[in-house]
């Protein structure tokens, strides 16, 4: 079976401003995410969709894929999951390579790797 990780981090949320690189325990949100999914013993690439430049940078950092930058249309308070999903599989054509998607949301920082497995 093959596995990758998708880590969608909007720039900004309704309530808390640049939500997803506010740190906890050190690490911003969006790291924390990709630090577990690097340990997990199933997922092979990961991925992130973002409308912010200062979480592609993150994700750069730690050598994660960012393909594109998100349209603003799906990076708003309206936009839906299954949206964001869909754009990314036609923008990157992965699911030609993978068979499984795993969707890791930076809002769950307690979440480990043996969870995901």
């Amino acid at each position: 079976m093959s596995f990758i990780a998708l880590i969608p981090a909007r720039k900004n949320s309704k309530r808390i401003k640049n939500k997803n690189i506010l740190k906890y325990r050190n690490k911003t949100l969006v790291e924390i995410s990709i630090l577990q999914a690097k340990k997990s013993k199933y997922i092979k690439e990961i991925y992130i969709s973002t409308d912010s430049n200062k979480i592609k940078n993150i994700a750069l950092r730690h050598k994660i894929k960012v393909p594109f930058i998100r349209p603003k249309k799906l990076s708003n308070s309206k936009a839906k999951m299954e949206e964001v999903i869909n754009h990314f599989l036609k923008k990157t054509h992965v699911h030609k390579k993978f068979k499984y998607l795993v969707l890791l949301q930076p809002t769950s920082p307690l979440r480990k790797s043996i969870d995901i497995d």
